[in-house]
């Protein structure tokens, strides 16, 4: 299962349409293209630094006895871009003044979507999915149906 992160610009209210979500995975497309995926989500400090340490990398490649350290320079930043990338996005995001609305764990977007905007009827208790937590840090919309070995607080 993956961990879905869903943040909401400033003054909106929980559970709001213009919720980004953020997969915290590690991301094949980062890991290929780092620098173009930080600028698809809006990084662009972050692409630039990638953009001049590749760069460095490239250029040193060429170089007849420090040539490996080049290709290591540039795969290394290419990992550290796929395995923090989106801990980048969501650090500036909160920069910007978005909080992260709620942490869902799902098989795909569409579940955690699903989960995410679900609405409990008025009057109704909330179900609990969550054996881990105690019920009252836990509610159905905010979390996916879990095998009761961990849970998500609000906010994390």
């Amino acid at each position: 299962m993956a961990t879905f992160l869903f943040l909401i610009p400033p003054g909106a209210k929980s559970g709001d349409e213009k919720a980004r979500i953020i997969r915290d995975r590690f991301s094949w497309i980062a890991f290929v293209l780092p620098v173009i995926w930080l600028l698809w989500h809006r990084a662009w400090l972050a692409a630039a630094l990638a953009f001049a340490v590749q760069a460095l990398g490239a250029a040193i490649s060429d170089h007849p006895v420090f040539g490996l350290a080049g290709l290591g320079i540039y795969l290394a930043t290419s990992l550290i871009v796929a395995l923090e990338g989106p801990a980048m996005v969501v650090a500036g995001l909160e920069r910007s003044g978005w909080t992260v609305d709620a942490v869902v764990s799902a098989d795909d977007r569409a579940t955690a979507e699903e989960i995410y905007y679900m609405e409990t009827p008025a009057g109704e208790a909330e179900m609990r999915d969550s054996v881990s937590l105690p019920a009252s840090e836990t509610s159905a919309r905010r979390h996916a149906p879990m095998l009761g070995l961990v849970g998500f607080k609000e906010g994390r």
